[in-house]
């Protein structure tokens, strides 16, 4: 599977913007958006000598993060596969012009504008990655040239494991995301020249996410 086969294309004009509308609506969904704003702050205010107040946002979606992003005073270079999901995010009524977003994959170099940053926010992409290698060449793109990164993977280790396999048995289907084993993710991470600085939990025991924080090793 190549990252540029996308798992949500938004092929229809007003897919991007419906699902912008319509993502987070729900009650349990309301507080996982909330949690993940808490750790993306909690994780990105941890002090990196070599920040330049450079950030990527990738995959950047139609901008959920932005706003905090801002909040804390990054230059954000906002990538996504998809270009229904750049245009919504360009769009933003408070879209800075020192910011800049565009079309990219992450198995490749990042463009031009985004190479100067020194930190990268990744948040539910890992899980749509579901070869080692692919998983392993997308951090040496995210890492760069000694960037921290802030992300999120789904560990194999909790409820939320067991209920989607045991549904998507009961209905025939393979499970859409990959659920990873903590160690083979760590050596990923160490294969990419990176080490775990912090790992949290989303919902301890229950929801797989899980958010880390990495730095050259």
């Amino acid at each position: 599977m190549q990252q540029a086969d996308s798992t949500r294309p938004f092929k229809r004009d007003d897919a991007g913007r419906r699902y912008a509308q319509t993502r987070y609506s729900g009650v349990f969904q309301r507080l996982v958006a909330w949690r993940e704003q808490r750790l993306a702050k909690r994780l990105l205010a941890h002090a990196y000598s070599d920040c330049n107040g450079h950030i990527v946002d990738l995959p950047c979606g139609y901008g959920r993060f932005y706003p905090l992003l801002k909040q804390m005073d990054f230059k954000v270079s906002a990538m996504d596969q998809s270009q229904a999901m750049v245009d919504i995010y360009s769009g933003h009524d408070r879209f800075d012009a020192t910011d800049h977003a565009e079309r990219a994959d992450v198995l490749e170099p990042l463009p031009t504008k985004a190479a100067p940053a020194k930190r990268v926010l990744c948040v539910r992409l890992f899980q749509h990655l579901h070869h080692p290698e692919l998983r392993v060449r997308a951090l040496q793109t995210l890492a760069g040239d000694g960037r921290q990164i802030v992300m999120t993977y789904y560990d194999d280790g909790s409820l939320h494991y067991w209920t989607k396999r045991a549904a998507m048995r009961l209905k025939g289907k393979k499970v859409r995301v990959k659920m990873i084993p903590r160690a083979a993710f760590e050596s990923e991470v160490e294969q990419a020249g990176l080490r775990v600085l912090k790992r949290v939990k989303l919902f301890w025991g229950i929801h797989a996410q899980t958010w880390v924080l990495l730095a050259p090793r």
